[in-house]
């Protein structure tokens, strides 16, 4: 005797509510085989391929009466309706390549999974849930869903909350970082942004090539989300293309922050910048006066670099390579001493004098 499944353990294992398989019963379009002496449904191994033609009509945007037209067809069989939806998945969502794998096992198999029949529906059912809380659940169920699975529900969500919480599931697992670094010139910039969040809490410095590749995306929101990841993952390899982009004011706040975090490997990197726009002088002076505060050794070497500026012809370099020697304690007073004696920054350097000599 095959075995059968009542209705809250369908309902259990695959997502669908109870309101749903009734909803179908009422229907016709999946009445259970059987009824227990409770009268209780009960449905059987072809209920539940039924119920998995169901859904892939579903997911292809058929409304119920044409998938109960399309199942009422004496010509169409199970394994034709896999295929055929195999087919479409193939074309449409190459990122729900993990599904249609299951699907092909499914077709193929001469004695089939039950078991994975129930879960290929559950994982279906759950990942494309129209409740957000609901997919928050099924990302969180991690010992349940295959990495490819948690990217596919990644590639094709659009709520924050959930991409968050897909993010942190994925940034468990290492191998995630291959499939991001797959879809990473992806026409879309938010799933740009969101593969690049992902490389970066990965921590995998394999990425670091590929996020120096994003610091000339056309989105700005990509640009700042590769410059903060480079600054997560550490790599002094990126320091070069970080102060490259200091030509630019546009994520100059971003690039003093990342820089600075590198240490003193960036100071003898920053000396392009010195010879590239005022805007990346004045930032090249900020990370200089940020690196030689916090490492009191490398003080000197940062006076050193900043010297050259208090002759810029632009006033707003002067005032930076200013501000930035205040930073150093002692080795930047000499600079500031030099500085008194231009009238348009003098002023300023004057007053961080007395007050570091209070």
């Amino acid at each position: 005797m095959s075995r059968t499944w009542r209705i809250g353990e369908v309902a259990t294992r695959t997502g669908l509510t109870r309101r749903t398989l009734r909803h179908y019963d009422d229907l016709g379009l999946l009445v259970p085989s059987a009824r227990s002496w409770g009268d209780y449904r009960l449905y059987d191994e072809a209920d539940l391929l039924r119920l998995l033609q169901i859904q892939n009509l579903k997911a292809l945007g058929l409304s119920l009466p044409e998938i109960a037209d399309a199942l009422a067809d004496p010509d169409l069989d199970a394994t034709t309706t896999l295929r055929s939806h195999l087919d479409h998945l193939e074309r449409r969502i190459e990122g729900e390549r993990r599904l249609a794998t299951q699907l092909h096992a499914l077709a193929d198999s001469e004695e089939r999974s039950w078991e994975d029949v129930l879960a290929a529906i559950g994982l279906t059912q759950r990942l494309a849930h129209p409740d957000p809380t609901v997919r928050v659940r099924a990302a969180l169920l991690t010992s349940d869903s295959t990495t490819d699975d948690l990217f596919t529900a990644l590639l094709g969500e659009s709520d924050p909350g959930v991409q968050e919480v897909l993010v942190w599931s994925l940034a468990q697992r290492p191998e995630a970082g291959r499939l991001a670094l797959s879809r990473l010139e992806d026409p879309d910039p938010k799933l740009r942004a969101v593969l690049v969040r992902l490389l970066a809490k990965l921590r995998d410095r394999a990425a670091v090539p590929a996020l120096v590749t994003r610091l000339a995306d056309p989105d700005p929101r990509v640009v700042t989300l590769a410059i903060q990841g480079l600054g997560q993952l550490g790599d002094p390899t990126a320091v070069p293309a970080l102060v490259d982009l200091l030509a630019t004011s546009l994520h100059a706040a971003d690039l003093v922050d990342t820089l600075a975090t590198f240490g003193p490997p960036t100071l003898d990197a920053l000396r392009p910048a010195l010879r590239s726009t005022d805007d990346a002088r004045v930032a090249a002076a900020d990370v200089a006066g940020r690196i030689g505060g916090t490492s009191p050794e490398h003080a000197p070497a940062a006076a050193e670099l900043l010297a050259p500026l208090l002759g810029d012809p632009a006033r707003s370099v002067r005032l930076a390579a200013v501000l930035a020697l205040a930073e150093l304690g002692s080795p930047g007073r000499p600079g500031l001493e030099r500085a008194t004696a231009d009238p348009s920054v003098g002023t300023v350097a004057r007053q961080l004098l007395d007050l570091h000599a209070t």
